[in-house]
């Protein structure tokens, strides 16, 4: 029996982000042999997953970037849906699968999934705000089934009226545990290497981009240098405001304190060296770093912009962006100061839906019962 086949719709080519982080995590666990995912991108460059994706059998389709080419976007979408050979589509665009979603419908498919993966637009051009809102409003009319990581995230997208009345169906951002447990030799070695090894680590992950509030993050660890003087700030990441986050690490002389990474492959190595994760972002949907880091045993401080419901082990503080940056200070001090294990239960992040072996295996039953109803 062939698989079922899937087309995934991404925002992007398949680069390192929450996002995509999120489906291959699916991917990789999901039964290949019931459900095969292809993936539908926007760009032409190759992303960091392609050689995997291949390797697992699924198929990567190029299109056009609909901002720059918006007819040969449609053109494109259209060749794919109309091939006959896929029956479900899975667009994570948030508002802009509206755009996917009326196209699939246009060409007959009949399943047609939107999930939401933030609270808030993420751009901050007024123009693209407008498109986006419009967007928003009208994905319902497209999509024959909603899905959503967070409430927050489900409530935005798609309005409280069919959040109550039970129409979004939550799907965890959900993570391999054991790979990102602490391990107390891999800390040692990563601290050796990069010279840390007597230093305060504070550590962020996140794309160089406007949601990831970069700027009042490098404010914040200026101020917290003169309690902390020992202190170094470790960014993973890349993105468009890369040189104007250097610019402003150079405006404010911490250079010295800042260590720049890229985009990492290893990131379950990295979070091993951190002492403390901060997330000062300002909106997420429900960050899979987050998890990620709460998985190693970090201690974590995060704008209270982002859902309460990401908290699993309770170890996570949210503090308010608009106050002075003193709070952040205290807080980040006051952290230094615990003793806190970095061990945790494998079965707090299985009873609250975040193992991937687990939640894999739902999603998978969910696209089954879909096809069935469907008699597809």
């Amino acid at each position: 029996m062939r698989p079922i086949r899937i087309l995934y719709v991404n925002g992007g080519i398949m680069h390192r982000g929450g996002i995509e982080s999120y489906m291959m995590n699916y991917y990789r666990h999901i039964d290949r042999s019931i459900i095969q995912i292809d993936f539908i991108v926007h760009g032409f460059d190759k992303g960091v997953y392609d050689d995997e994706i291949k390797s697992l059998g699924g198929r990567i389709y190029n299109i056009p970037v609909k901002s720059k080419d918006y007819f040969g976007n449609i053109k494109a979408l259209k060749k794919i849906f109309n091939c006959g050979e896929y029956r479900i589509v899975h667009s994570h665009l948030d508002a802009m699968s509206m755009v996917i979603l009326k196209t699939a419908k246009e060409c007959g498919i009949p399943i047609r999934i939107a999930h939401s993966h933030n609270t808030q637009h993420l751009t901050n051009n007024c123009m693209k705000y407008l498109l986006n809102e419009y967007a928003r409003k009208n994905v319902k009319k497209y999509a024959t089934h909603l899905l959503a990581c967070s409430e927050a995230a489900g409530r935005w997208l798609y309005g409280n009226k069919a959040y109550d009345e039970g129409k979004v169906k939550l799907v965890n951002n959900a993570i391999e545990f054991d790979k990102f447990a602490f391990n107390k030799q891999r800390r040692d070695l990563i601290r050796a290497q990069l010279g840390l090894e007597n230093n305060f680590v504070i550590g962020h992950v996140g794309r160089f981009d406007y949601q990831k509030n970069h700027m009042f993050l490098l404010e914040t660890f200026n101020a917290t240098l003169k309690q902390i003087p020992n202190a170094k700030l470790l960014l993973i990441g890349e993105g468009h405001l890369e040189e104007q986050i250097k610019a402003k690490i150079k405006e404010l002389g911490i250079k010295e304190n800042v260590v720049l990474l890229g985009a990492r492959s290893d990131i379950n190595e990295l979070l091993n060296s951190f002492d403390l994760f901060l997330l000062p972002s300002l909106f997420e949907g429900l960050p899979v770093v987050l998890i990620e880091s709460q998985a190693n045993g970090l201690v974590c401080i995060a704008s209270d912009k982002i859902t309460k419901s990401v908290d699993i082990t309770k170890k996570t503080t949210f503090l308010p962006l608009e106050e002075d940056k003193k709070i952040w200070v205290r807080n980040i001090s006051e952290s230094k100061q615990k003793v806190q294990s970095r061990e945790i239960q494998r079965k707090e992040f299985e009873e609250k839906g975040y193992s991937i072996e687990l939640e894999s295996r739902l999603l998978q039953d969910f696209y089954i019962s879909l096809v069935e109803k469907g008699n597809i």
